[in-house]
């Protein structure tokens, strides 16, 4: 017989080990962040509805766009990693925001001199972040991508992370580089492909937002056609064909290239003469339908941002620097889900942009349930006329006259009518003699 002594030191036992258990799981508590209010302030302008982003040069610009998002306080709001790029190739840049999204999961920050320096801006906000490491890569933590010299990464384990390096000598080979490692990491080939154009790179610059949100495939064509990089891609799609989305206009992107690139499965330019309005009209753009199979393995197509109705977040940037522009695909990629829109080179607002707004701007409704849009202004370059003007656009409509002549009918409804004493003299005079003849009526009298 077992004492009862023996069952208490067992429970006890079972108990602490339980708690020791849940004690060992707890994440730690990180160190406390040294940020304030104030920090920053002269950059950090704030309207009703809009936010500057900034810094005092295009470094301190993506480190902001990074604690925008990653507070890094415990390792549950670390990046998985950190992408690093040169800060004088802004075709390889655009290819890597699709590293951004899961299950990288990384913010993009700058190395400078030809690939061959940290600066440091970025050395800080890397000490400041981390990463935890992308588990289904042996826990890399920071990527270096493109044509980056190899004292870059020898640094970076002198700080205790572990690096990847994804080398190419140019922007079409990386395309391609970056198209194996991804599809490696997922296990299959991403069948919605982007096409930009290596002559016009400002049009693929939502592309690249996109990108970052969603994490589909990217490939060039050039002046010359379609490179072999981006044949071997395409190709890789078999058996089933890629959708192909062109962003660049017919005198970017002739027909000849739209043909060829036809070959490889379903092709489709998206609509705008220039890089303001294509980026509007993919902020309103959405493809749906069937991708893998009609049949078989059905797997559903939505390509686009495809907003129409008000309650979203956007980001706005001055053209000139794609420096400012390119990463902060991160904020399309986490917390904000923004859509990227471009001034015009003078820094005002475009028409189709306007446009745009004023079909998305939100309608007064109940205050429990009224909803709002925000914009994330991106750099310096952008003038403060010019947020004015956007966050007059961004905020809830006024009540037209349509709506306060309702209203006004309303009123006249609930109001009480008001009756002169002869009228109701008279009004109740006819109500007695309707009464009488009634009575009458029911005893037999007819009159």
């Amino acid at each position: 017989m077992i004492k009862p002594v023996y069952t208490l030191i067992a429970v006890a036992v079972l108990t602490a080990l339980i708690i020791v258990g849940f004690v060992a799981m707890w994440e730690p508590q990180g160190e406390q962040l040294d940020v304030s209010t104030l920090q920053n302030e002269e950059f950090l302008e704030l309207t009703g509805s809009t936010a500057r982003l900034s810094g005092e040069n295009y470094l301190r610009t993506t480190t902001a766009y990074s604690q925008a998002i990653y507070a890094s306080a415990q390792d549950k709001d670390r990046p998985g990693a950190v992408v690093l790029i040169r800060d004088d190739d802004p075709a390889a840049a655009i290819t890597t925001t699709r590293l951004q999204h899961f299950p990288v999961n990384a913010p993009m920050l700058f190395v400078t001199e030809n690939g061959t320096t940290i600066p440091e801006e970025t050395r800080n906000e890397l000490e400041r972040l981390r990463p935890e490491g992308v588990m289904m890569d042996n826990n890399v933590q920071i990527y270096i991508v493109g044509d980056i010299d190899q004292s870059v990464a020898e640094e970076i384990r002198s700080m205790n992370m572990k690096p990847r390096i994804i080398y190419a000598s140019d922007a079409v080979e990386l395309t391609e580089e970056l198209d194996e490692y991804i599809s490696i990491l997922e296990s299959n080939h991403r069948q919605i492909v982007l096409i930009g154009s290596t002559d016009a790179l400002e049009y693929a610059y939502p592309a690249a937002n996109w990108n970052a949100h969603m994490g589909d495939g990217f490939a060039y064509v050039t002046p010359e056609g379609v490179p072999d990089e981006t044949r071997r891609m395409l190709e890789k799609r078999w058996p089933y064909y890629p959708y192909i989305y062109v962003f660049a206009p017919s005198s970017v992107v002739d027909d000849e290239t739209m043909a060829e690139l036809s070959q490889y499965g379903h092709v489709q330019r998206i609509p705008g003469e220039t890089p303001q309005e294509m980026a509007v009209r993919w902020a309103g753009y959405k493809d749906s339908g069937h991708r893998t199979s009609w049949l078989v393995g059905f797997r559903p197509r939505s390509v686009g941002w495809g907003y129409a109705e008000p309650g979203h977040n956007m980001l706005l940037a001055d053209p000139d620097d794609w420096r400012v522009i390119v990463p902060s695909g991160v904020l399309s990629h986490m917390g904000k889900h923004a859509f990227l829109m471009l001034t015009e080179s003078d820094g005002s607002i475009p028409d189709p942009l306007q446009s745009y707004l004023e079909i998305i701007r939100p309608e007064p409704i109940y205050p429990n349930q009224q909803v709002f849009n925000f914009a994330w202004i991106l750099g310096q370059d952008v003038s403060d006329d010019t947020v004015r003007q956007l966050d007059s656009l961004l905020e809830v409509s006024a009540p037209d006259d349509r709506t306060v002549r309702e209203f006004d009918n309303f009123s006249d409804i609930i109001e009480p009518n008001v009756v002169d004493n002869d009228s109701l003299e008279n009004e109740i005079q006819h109500a007695n003699t309707s009464s009488n003849n009634m009575t009458n009526l029911t005893n037999g009298n007819i009159l």
